[in-house]
């Protein structure tokens, strides 16, 4: 499974220790189906019961998935723990996440290509 390793500039402060290097893994199908699960939510409309997905949710909950530690702190991490981060390092982090993706797909698309 790949895993790319980076620096955050300002870190995730726990306690008094701040920790800055980010491994971010592949998503597997469990994580996938455990963040469209946990971004499901059921309200009542018109009497009735429907349930939809939040797109912003789920975005999260595979980016909480995809972090395999920051630091000492063990993956996947909590929503709660990414509203710590400074936003630079939270736009650093999805921008990350998003340039893993790409790679795997990019792998996928070139397997089997001679």
């Amino acid at each position: 499974m790949a895993v790319m390793t980076f620096e955050l500039t300002h870190g995730l402060k726990v306690g008094e220790k701040t920790h800055l290097e980010v491994g971010l893994k592949e998503l597997t199908s469990g994580d996938y189906i455990d963040a469209q699960i946990a971004a499901e939510k059921v309200i009542v409309q018109d009497g009735k019961a429907v349930a939809y997905t939040s797109d912003v949710l789920y975005g999260l909950e595979l980016l909480v998935r995809q972090v395999e530690y920051i630091g000492a702190v063990q993956g996947p991490v909590s929503v709660k723990e990414l509203r710590k981060l400074h936003q630079e390092d939270f736009k650093l982090l999805q921008e990350k996440a998003s340039e893993l993706d790409q790679l795997i797909a990019k792998e996928l698309e070139n397997r089997g290509r001679p």
